[in-house]
C-alpha cells in the first residue's frame, strides 16, 4: 500500500504468466490490479479499481514486474494521447483517403505521422517559442497551419534560392 501526499491510498496487485506460445513467438503476461482509496471525510471512503494489462517479449520476473506494468502504462498513454491528437487535432485520421487502395491509405498515415512529428519538433524549438508564443495576441496553432497550407498551395517556389537554404548550416534547439 502506498500513501500519496493527497492523502489516499493505492494498492497494487500483480499477475503474470511467462513463456506462453503465440504461433512460434514467446511471450509473457502481465496483469496489474490497482485500488485508489479516497478518503472523502471523517469516516467516508471511496474505492476506484482500475485492472492494466500488457503482452511483451520482454522477461518479466518479480525484479522488474513494476517497471514493466509502469512502463507499459507510459507508452498506452503516449501512444493514445497521439491517435487522440491525429483524430481530432485538425489531422482528420478518422478519414478514408482511399476507398480502393490500401498502400495509399497507408502512404497517407506515414505521411500524416511525418506531419505531426515536424509539428511536435517546431511547438517545442526555442525559436518558436520565444518569436512566436511570447509575443502577445498570436494566433492560434491552429489557425497557425492553415495559414502556412493556405501559403504553400499558392507560393511560388524560387529554385536559386532553396539550393542556397539547402547548402546553409543550421542548429536547431529545443526546449526541455
Amino acid at each position: 500500500m502506498i500513501m500519496r501526499p493527497d492523502g489516499n491510498t493505492e494498492e497494487r496487485h500483480y499477475r503474470w504468466v511467462t513463456g506462453m506460445d503465440y504461433h512460434g513467438y514467446r511471450l509473457n503476461w502481465l496483469e496489474c490490479q490497482e485500488t485508489i482509496t479516497k478518503n472523502k471525510g471523517s469516516k467516508e471512503v471511496e474505492e476506484a479499481q482500475c485492472t492494466f494489462t500488457h503482452i511483451t517479449d520482454l522477461p518479466i520476473g518479480t525484479s522488474n514486474i513494476i517497471l514493466t506494468s509502469r512502463t507499459g502504462r507510459l507508452r498506452w498513454k503516449i501512444e493514445n494521447e497521439g491517435f487522440n491528437t491525429l483524430k481530432n487535432g485538425g489531422y482528420e485520421m478518422e478519414h478514408k483517403y482511399s476507398r480502393v487502395n490500401y498502400q495509399a491509405s497507408k502512404n497517407y498515415y506515414q505521411l500524416m505521422q511525418m506531419a505531426y512529428l515536424i509539428n511536435q519538433l517546431m511547438v517545442i524549438s526555442i525559436h518558436f517559442q520565444v518569436d512566436y508564443l511570447k509575443g502577445k495576441n498570436h494566433q492560434t496553432l491552429k489557425s497557425l497551419w492553415q495559414d502556412l497550407v493556405a501559403a504553400m498551395k499558392w507560393a511560388e517556389l524560387d529554385e536559386a534560392r532553396l539550393q542556397r537554404m539547402k547548402t546553409e548550416k543550421i542548429q536547431f534547439r529545443y526546449v526541455t
